[in-house]
């Protein structure tokens, strides 16, 4: 009979319950540090934005000139491989890009790129740039090329 006695016990008190609110200072210290994080990536983001500023404008202008007369292809030529010459000595070694021309100039970019197109269209690219003539072997697209620099500016590190 002891036992049942013991057996019978008085309802559990529950305490009431805890309201969930943010005004404690646990919440406001993980919403700075949440701040600080995001306003921390937006101004890499930023900052990287900026500093590829000039891939942008090279883009643009190669989509300016692939809107041009395709009589002056030499021309035309001339000015995308300018401009990826300028965004190269913006990335690499000033003194190693500045000093490559020619079949190494054209195999650097291949490198870059992987993916052999500009040693394979060499003759034309070389006759376009020194000799200011557009000597189409057949196989040359020049909006392929564009698009290719353009890739080849998006891409090269």
């Amino acid at each position: 009979m002891l036992q049942d006695k013991n057996i019978e016990l008085s309802p559990i008190m529950e305490p009431a319950p805890i309201p969930f609110t943010m005004d404690t200072l646990g919440w406001k210290i993980v919403f700075s540090l949440l701040f600080i994080l995001i306003s921390y990536i937006a101004y890499k983001l930023y900052i990287k934005y900026k500093h590829n500023a000039y891939r942008r404008d090279a883009v643009s202008q190669i989509m300016v000139l692939k809107t041009q007369d395709k009589e002056t292809t030499s021309s035309l030529i001339s000015q995308v491989m300018f401009l990826i010459k300028q965004t190269a000595l913006q990335t690499y070694n000033r003194k190693e890009v500045a000093a490559l021309q020619g079949e190494n100039w054209l195999a650097f970019l291949d490198k870059k790129l992987h993916k052999p197109y500009y040693l394979k269209h060499q003759e034309v690219i070389a006759s376009a740039i020194y000799k200011n003539e557009f000597n189409n072997t057949g196989s040359f697209n020049f909006n392929e090329f564009a698009e290719t620099s353009i890739t080849w500016i998006k891409k090269h590190a």
